[in-house]
């Protein structure tokens, strides 16, 4: 059954791409051509405004025949349970556009890093009108804001099955709470690991890096936009960057300590 859902998510990438294609590239773009091949079967007249739709039953089918047990809290428990999964799943691969999306103006860009553009550019959209900040640096916070989102809908979930299941408003109230702090547990980590990214960058600035190379840019792409306001307050001196030396122990000491203040609520 496991595999089923890994065929569930793998097409509903594919449909996800098919969204966003525009029809001329799926008559003349090999990339558009194989995607109107593998979703037009399941798209009355071909139409793309089906394709949400189309999701949706896959989410729900694959989710009752992964969730069939002839125990009634065993069913609501994996249901649960891939729910959440597939939330987190959507989570991360608008994560994944966004960063790869990111190199659509850059050499590397086209085929699958437009769609990818494409895909992420409407969570960019959405956080750019709280935060007023150009393309190249506004990854991170649509990166936070999506993550946020997924929390809280991982939340009401939560929320919603253990009501469901123990019908007790105490209890709900606990496991909302502490849903919440799992999230914020898990965004506080994130901070304790761009420390590492961030000594990444610094260590491969030593050796003058290939601009063009992928790992490059990524590394660059999610560190610049932090770097970037504190080398303005404290600029290199000499080769040593004590902006991202700064960076790097309130990230490490900064994510230890949050993670500290919500792990009891967990």
């Amino acid at each position: 059954m496991s595999f089923i859902l890994f065929l569930a998510k793998f097409y509903i990438v594919i449909l996800l791409f098919r969204f966003v294609t525009t029809k001329q590239e799926l008559v003349f773009n090999p990339l558009g051509k194989v995607l109107a091949k593998a979703t037009n079967p399941l798209l009355p007249k071909n139409n793309e405004r089906f394709i949400p739709l189309l999701i949706a039953a896959i989410i729900i089918v694959t989710s009752l025949l992964y969730s069939i047990s002839s125990n009634t809290l065993d069913f609501q428990n994996k249901l649960l349970s891939v729910l959440v999964n597939y939330v987190h799943f959507f989570m991360l691969f608008y994560i994944v556009s966004m960063i790869f999306g990111s190199f659509g103006n850059r050499p590397i860009g086209g085929g699958f890093i437009a769609l990818f553009f494409r895909l992420g550019l409407p969570w960019v959209k959405l956080t750019r009108l709280f935060i007023p900040i150009n393309s190249g640096k506004i990854i991170i916070p649509a990166i936070i804001i999506v993550y946020l989102l997924t929390v809280c809908l991982t939340s009401v979930i939560n929320t919603v099955f253990n009501l469901i299941i123990y019908q007790s408003i105490g209890n709900t109230a606990g496991i909302f709470i502490s849903s919440l702090a799992a999230g914020a547990y898990h965004i506080f980590s994130l901070l304790y690991y761009m420390s590492f990214v961030i000594a990444f960058r610094a260590l491969i600035s030593w050796v003058s890096p290939d601009p063009r190379n992928i790992v490059v840019q990524l590394v660059y792409t999610i560190t610049e936009p932090v770097l970037d306001p504190l080398r303005r307050i404290i600029p290199p001196i000499g080769i040593i960057d004590f902006s991202a030396l700064i960076a790097m122990v309130a990230f490490y000491f900064g994510g230890m300590i949050l993670q500290g203040i919500v792990q009891p609520f967990i």
